[in-house]
């Protein structure tokens, strides 16, 4: 019986015509190539059928072609989109990934990006979930490690951050229930910070957190409405304590405004079990979309995240680092999109 012969990295750079060194370059995704003799190395490559050798691979370039990515929570659809969108980047780089959930914990954070960087990891994606210990992260620039940070900010650390604008995305849902009529606005999110230390500044929590709650808070201002931050939503039992909370007072808010889609549908709940009616008797918008939206009776108005793109640009970037090269800034903000559906009423 015989075998087919193992195609070589020696015979693809003969094929394409160019050095072994040109090969690998392409093929191990580091270094500068120009654009056509990577067209015709990654042709001759297809051509020949090559797969590339992993360990041979990182032991001629000193990297593990491995990267790290750290989330909250992967059953969260936010992240794992994004988690997706890295993923299909990195294996077509030829890349592999290895993931960690922190359930937004600092220590658990530690400890991964202290795992991954004992594996050797060529880079790593995080996103932070804390707004001021970074200590962890800079360990990451200490060991010459490519860091990119995914949807949250921290802005002592200078790196790659990857995600959107959270402020000025505030700043326009607030303006549009203002401009239909509702006087009485609450912000339900998910912090342990309380709200004079988020309005403060005393205490930093996410940056996406502190940026929603800074646009609510100035857009409110502006329009001259009534504004209500609800922090203290970590939970599907304490969003509906929460939110049950604020419906129960004398003057109860008009417009609820959820700030991710889990808390959107805890506080959908929590209004049809008070018996309340979506949008009649209180509005609801929710500041990341979701399926179940576009399902919902009424469906809900939300503002729709690109999370598979963020996780994709995260990706490239990384991969870019790891080469030497990439783009000249390191801030990196996606659009998003404002989808209008049924849960907000003109109020008169």
């Amino acid at each position: 019986m015989s075998f087919p012969t193992r195609v070589t990295l020696m015979d693809v750079a003969r094929a394409a015509g160019v050095s072994r060194s040109t090969a690998a370059r392409v093929l191990g995704g580091y270094g500068n190539v120009a654009a056509d003799l990577r067209r015709s190395v990654l042709a001759a490559a297809a051509a020949l059928g090559y797969r590339s050798n992993t360990l041979a691979r990182s032991v001629s370039s000193g990297r593990s072609h491995t990267l790290g990515v750290v989330v909250s929570d992967i059953e969260n659809p936010y992240f794992a989109r994004a988690v997706r969108g890295i993923s299909d980047v990195a294996r077509k780089a030829e890349f592999d990934v290895i993931l960690a959930n922190t359930d937004e914990k600092i220590d658990a954070e530690r400890a991964a990006v202290e795992v991954f960087l004992n594996k050797r990891v060529d880079g790593l994606i995080v996103a932070p979930s804390s707004g001021t210990e970074s200590e962890h992260l800079r360990a990451v620039q200490t060991m010459a490690r490519p860091l990119v940070l995914l949807d949250r900010s921290l802005p002592d650390l200078d790196c790659d951050w990857v995600g959107t604008d959270s402020y000025r995305a505030a700043v326009d849902v607030l303006s549009y229930l203002a401009k239909r009529g509702h006087q009485r606005i609450a912000f339900v999110t998910a912090t342990s910070r309380s709200a004079m230390e988020i309005e403060t500044g005393r205490r930093r929590p996410l940056s996406t957190i502190a940026d929603r709650s800074r646009g609510i808070r100035d857009a409110s201002t502006e329009h001259g409405v009534s504004y209500q931050l609800l922090p203290g939503a970590m939970s599907w039992q304490r969003t509906l304590e929460i939110v049950a909370a604020a419906l129960s007072q004398p003057q109860r808010p008009t417009a609820l405004i959820a700030s991710s889609s889990g808390i959107a549908l805890a506080t959908f709940h929590t209004l049809r079990d008070a018996g309340l009616r979506i949008p009649d008797d209180v509005a609801l918008v929710s500041l990341d979309d979701a399926q179940w939206m576009d399902v919902s009776a009424p469906r809900i108005t939300a503002v729709t995240q690109p999370t598979y793109d963020l996780g994709t640009r995260a990706a490239e970037i990384l991969i870019a680092r790891i080469a030497g090269d990439g783009p000249a800034e390191t801030n990196h903000i996606l659009p998003v999109t404002f989808t209008e559906r049924a849960s907000v009423a003109v109020r008169r």
